[in-house]
C-alpha cells in the first residue's frame, strides 16, 4: 500500500522498531501497524480495550493472511503479560492518550526482554498539522465547534525533549526523538476528507453522523482552507507527529 494511503507513522515506525521476534502493540487500534510488523515477520500481539476495533484488526489480518494475537485489555490497567515477554513494543497515537504515560512506559519496559526496544509516535499539535487540523476546523465552520471537539489529545506530549525525557525517566536508555515531517499527495479536498472517514476513527464517526448536505457543505469549507497547499494542481498536505525510540 503506498504510504499515502497509509495513517501517519505506520509507514515510518517498522524501520525504527527494525525485525524483532515477538512484538507488542498497546493500543492497536484497528491493527493498521500491528499487521504490517506481521507481515515483516513478527509474532506479533494486539492490545485494546474498544471490542469494535479489535473486531476490525482481526479482519485486517485476516485479509492480510497473518496470525496476530489479540488482547482484550486496558493499556491503563497493568499490561496482561509476564516480565521480559516481548522483543518490542510500540505504541502509536496511544500514549498520549494514557491516563499516567510514565506508568504505562514503565510497564512495557517491563514486558521487554533485554534490549528490547520500544517505539512510540504521538499525534502532533493539531494547528502545525494540516492534515488533520484544516479538516477538523472545515468541521467547525459549518457544524459548530462542539461537533469539532474530537482529538483533544493531540499536542499532548508534542515536543521530543519531552517524550524522550518520558522514557528515560521509565529506565529506557539509549533514546532518540524527532518530528517526521510529511506531506500527504490529494488531489481533490473530497478524496482527503473520504480518505480520512475510511481510516481514521474520529472522521468515521462524525461522517456517518453528517445528513444530506452537510458532506457538500464541510468539503466546500475544506477546499477553501487547503487551497494555500496546491501545487502543479493537487493539494500537498503538511502532516506531522513525534516519534521516540529507546532501549533497555
Amino acid at each position: 500500500m503506498p504510504p499515502d494511503d497509509l495513517p501517519f507513522g505506520v509507514a515510518e515506525m517498522p524501520d525504527a522498531v527494525g525485525r524483532p521476534v515477538t512484538a507488542l502493540d498497546v493500543g492497536c487500534g484497528s491493527g493498521r501497524l500491528t499487521v504490517v510488523l506481521a507481515q515483516r515477520g513478527a509474532a506479533m500481539t494486539g492490545l485494546d480495550m474498544s471490542d469494535e476495533r479489535l473486531a476490525r484488526a482481526r479482519a485486517r489480518a485476516d485479509a492480510a493472511a497473518v496470525e496476530v494475537e489479540w488482547v482484550h485489555a486496558d493499556m491503563d490497567e497493568p499490561l496482561p503479560f509476564p516480565d521480559a515477554r516481548f522483543g518490542a513494543v510500540v505504541s502509536r497515537l496511544s500514549l498520549m492518550l494514557s491516563r499516567d504515560p510514565d506508568r504505562l512506559l514503565r510497564d512495557a519496559a517491563r514486558v521487554l526482554l533485554p534490549e528490547g526496544v520500544v517505539v512510540t509516535a504521538v499525534g502532533a499539535d493539531i494547528a502545525g498539522n494540516p492534515w488533520f487540523g484544516e479538516p477538523r476546523v472545515a468541521v467547525a465552520e459549518v457544524l459548530g465547534a462542539e461537533a469539532a471537539s474530537f482529538a483533544r489529545a493531540f499536542g499532548r506530549l508534542d515536543h521530543p525533549a519531552q517524550l524522550k525525557q518520558l522514557h528515560c525517566a521509565a529506565g529506557f536508555r539509549h533514546v532518540e526523538g524527532w518530528r517526521p515531517h510529511g506531506r500527504g499527495h490529494r488531489p481533490k479536498p473530497a478524496e482527503h476528507w473520504a480518505f480520512l472517514a475510511n481510516t481514521i476513527d474520529h472522521y468515521t464517526r462524525l461522517d456517518a453522523s453528517l445528513v444530506a448536505g452537510q458532506i457538500e457543505d464541510v468539503t466546500e469549507v475544506l477546499a477553501r482552507r487547503l487551497e494555500p497547499f496546491r501545487h502543479d494542481g493537487e493539494l500537498h498536505i503538511p502532516r506531522r507527529i513525534v516519534l521516540v525510540s529507546a532501549r533497555l
